[in-house]
């Protein structure tokens, strides 16, 4: 059960993978934590990017972040990972309508298998049920250095829970199974998992750059245009972050929020940072 949940959050691994403007000079300062005040709000707020899923080795929680989860009222994630029917529902949206065996031409399937021989030492066959958005997944976990995985939702959690912190949410799953559906034509999917060599490389580099919060070039690694197209842009940053500001404003309102979402979303002239700018927020970097 852990094992598989384990293999469905690295669906999220694709909101961090993914293009941004690497030109935007306005948030190049080289903080993962940023603070949101003004704006009538009478306590901060704050945002922080992550990486969803890291070697345990490669993990950690730095003391700024401590803090701000020491002085804040509420975690809230893109979806809640807390919450026993989001898991259910995120299991149930890894599930194909049709048998991969059936979507793929025989030539797909024979490539894709030999892929998955290769990479993940598994045969296609043991996910036949699964939809392409989940396989590529599992391909991509299987790109990472290390067999022990740490996943940052749900250590943020754990914080949390320790002092009774409650956990909300940006969207629900079904949310972000419809997006996910816009941004990935299975075209798309299949030339993905063609070049997972390349997307292990490159994440592998992009951990370090993430450990050392080196933004400027981690979003220079993100601006590769193989690994996202307009429809993918749209759906699983544009749109997404708009929803999200719209949101956040009476979240804020009522009490101080930690917001948690992959680091992709941060930044661009339609990243979370200038679109609250934009609504009048003042956004800083935490720097320690």
């Amino acid at each position: 059960m852990k094992k598989t949940f384990l293999t469905l959050v690295t669906i999220a691994i694709t909101l961090f993978t993914t293009q941004v403007n690497a030109q935007d000079k306005k948030t190049s300062e080289n903080s993962l934590l940023w603070e949101i005040s003004g704006n009538g709000l009478q306590k901060p707020s704050y945002i922080y990017g992550t990486i969803h899923m890291i070697c345990e080795k490669d993990f950690s929680i730095s003391e700024k972040l401590k803090n701000v989860i020491a002085k804040t009222d509420r975690l809230t994630l893109e979806i809640d990972l807390s919450d026993p029917n989001e898991l259910q529902e995120m299991q149930k949206s890894a599930m194909g309508d049709i048998p991969l065996s059936k979507e793929l031409t025989s030539q797909q399937y024979k490539t894709l298998d030999s892929i998955f021989l290769a990479k993940a030492s598994m045969s296609l066959k043991q996910f036949d049920n699964f939809n392409l958005m989940s396989i590529n997944s599992i391909l991509l976990a299987s790109g990472l250095p290390c067999k022990s995985l740490k996943v940052y939702e749900f250590e943020l959690i754990g914080l949390a829970k320790k002092r009774n912190m409650p956990v909300g949410k940006l969207e629900t799953v079904k949310d972000q199974s419809y997006f996910f559906s816009k941004a990935f034509s299975k075209e798309f999917l299949i030339s993905q998992m063609l070049i997972a060599d390349i997307y292990s490389d490159m994440f592998n580099k992009m951990i370090e750059d993430y450990k050392d919060e080196r933004l400027s070039d981690l979003f220079a690694k993100l601006s590769d245009k193989r690994f996202m197209n307009a429809d993918s842009q749209r759906w699983m940053l544009t749109e997404r972050n708009r929803n999200w500001v719209g949101e956040m404003p009476a979240m804020m309102k009522a009490e101080s929020v930690l917001f948690a979402v992959g680091a992709a979303h941060l930044l661009g002239d339609d990243g979370v940072i200038e679109l609250l700018k934009a609504k009048g927020y003042t956004i800083k970097p935490v720097l320690n």
